[in-house]
């Protein structure tokens, strides 16, 4: 009984070993793992699990996708379904498709509609091979919330449900209570959003956006879900992981970084970290980094090794931190996401460099006390000797030339951009918003796309 007696087993998970799990995705593969036993009910449940994981292991879980179009929505719906079976290489299917099987099965009966009857179809169209192996695509059914609960009851459930409809205006519509008449073949928009709200993914079109651009919009916002990315009130947040944040708080000089990184750290109870002091503690230690950054000066590799020393101490894994001032290019920012505790979350201070410009220039230092405060409001405050006019003006152009393209492409399509030209206590309300919402790993982290081809 010792060894399977929890409490006679004084095993502890090592803190390093937390951010792991969340970076490889061990979290959701048993989230996956514990829906598919529910789904399936095996009888042997040890065998299954075994055949899941040797799956799981070589391949990720094929796209399994539900286009709702919005009724004032017209675009070309079979021509859109065709391009993403050429992106994803999937099975489509429709609703003509279920009615044939439907009224050749042996319960059919003429003029009744079940949908428990639908239901049972769609999973033999869906779970017979191979299109387990190759994903589908549903664009028309279904049409109601009843059978959309009944497909969900029977199993056939969809990875990302696509929401497509119009770029909605800046001034809200009027709300409106009634709902228009619809036919057989018409989907119940509204219900079908609220029936698979847990997997909703909204891609707004705008109209002069042609076929080929809307295909390119459904593609990248199902790569992005399978990530974990979202929108405001959509998508998933969390994928049952517990964890921290590790938030990266990219920006040039002027944009209000260190203010708002200060408050976020003390409001989630973060710590904070500043690439600037992090580097002159680890040059001024007498180890064998601190020697090499006296002796050979700075470098990209050396850059990242402090970083990496301190993002790895007790402090960091079990609170969680959020960093200014680092990366500054693209080898940056590979450094740091290959790092045992990358960022989870990455947000981006949308800001011109004449805003820039106007803050800077109002901002002074203490000499006795070296804090940052405005010039003229007292008689110790001067200019920093470090950030003179020449320097700021070299430091924005490199930010806004070079290190903001390299930065984004990094980043990817999950990190989150917030507008810094408002004032500071909105721009920090929406970095809060931002650090909830954000996705907990990053879209490079993921396995790569299956059954995808290109003509």
């Amino acid at each position: 009984m010792t060894e399977t007696d929890k409490t006679k087993r004084p095993l502890q998970m090592p803190v390093e070993f937390l951010p792991y799990l969340e970076r490889y995705r061990v979290y959701q593969m048993l989230k996956d793992m514990t829906r598919d036993l529910i789904v399936h009910l095996p009888k042997d449940h040890l065998k299954h699990m075994k055949i899941f994981l040797s799956k799981h292991m070589h391949a990720t879980e094929a796209p399994r996708m539900l286009l709702l179009i919005a009724p004032d929505l017209t675009i070309d719906v079979k021509c859109l379904a065709k391009q993403m079976i050429k992106d994803f290489g999937c099975f489509v299917v429709t609703r003509r498709c279920v009615m044939d099987r439907y009224e050749k099965h042996d319960d059919y009966v003429p003029g009744c509609m079940s949908p428990q009857l639908m239901s049972e179809v769609t999973k033999n169209i869906v779970t017979k091979d191979p299109v387990p192996n190759a994903g589908w695509l549903m664009f028309d059914h279904p049409c109601t919330v009843r059978e959309a609960r009944c497909l969900q009851q029977d199993g056939v459930l969809p990875t990302v449900t696509l929401v497509l409809s119009n770029t909605p205006p800046v001034a809200p519509q009027t709300p409106s209570n009634l709902t228009p008449s619809r036919n057989f073949f018409q989907q119940d928009f509204e219900g079908l959003k609220f029936a698979y709200k847990a997997t909703l993914k909204e891609v707004y079109i705008d109209p002069e956006d042609d076929s080929d651009k809307i295909t390119n919009k459904c593609f990248n916002a199902v790569r992005a879900f399978n990530s974990g990315a979202q929108g405001p009130k959509q998508g998933i947040s969390v994928v049952g992981a517990p964890g921290v944040y590790r938030v990266l708080l990219l920006g040039p000089r002027g944009s209000g970084r260190r203010s708002q990184a200060h408050l976020l750290a003390k409001h989630f109870g973060l710590v904070y970290l500043h690439f600037d002091a992090v580097f002159n503690e680890a040059k001024a230690k007498d180890d064998e980094l601190g020697q090499k950054i006296r002796n050979f000066g700075t470098s990209i590799q050396l850059r990242a090794e402090a970083v990496k020393r301190r993002l790895i101490k007790k402090d960091c894994i079990a609170h969680g931190w959020v960093m200014t001032g680092f990366p500054t290019c693209g080898s940056d920012f590979e450094l740091l996401d290959n790092m045992p505790t990358p960022p989870n979350r990455i947000i981006f201070l949308n800001i011109d460099v004449a805003t820039c410009r106007e803050r800077s220039s109002k901002q002074g230092v203490d000499w006795c006390t070296g804090e940052t405060v405005p010039l003229g409001s007292g008689p110790r405050v001067v200019v920093h000797p470090m950030y003179d006019a020449e320097r700021l003006e070299q430091e924005w152009d490199t930010y806004f030339t070079e290190s903001l393209a390299e930065l984004r492409a990094a980043a990817g399509i999950t990190a989150a951009e917030v507008d810094a030209t408002e004032p500071f206590d909105k721009v920090h309300v929406k970095i809060q918003a931002a650090v909830i919402a954000a996705p907990p790993f990053d879209i490079e982290c993921c396995s790569q796309l299956r059954n995808v081809r290109a003509d």
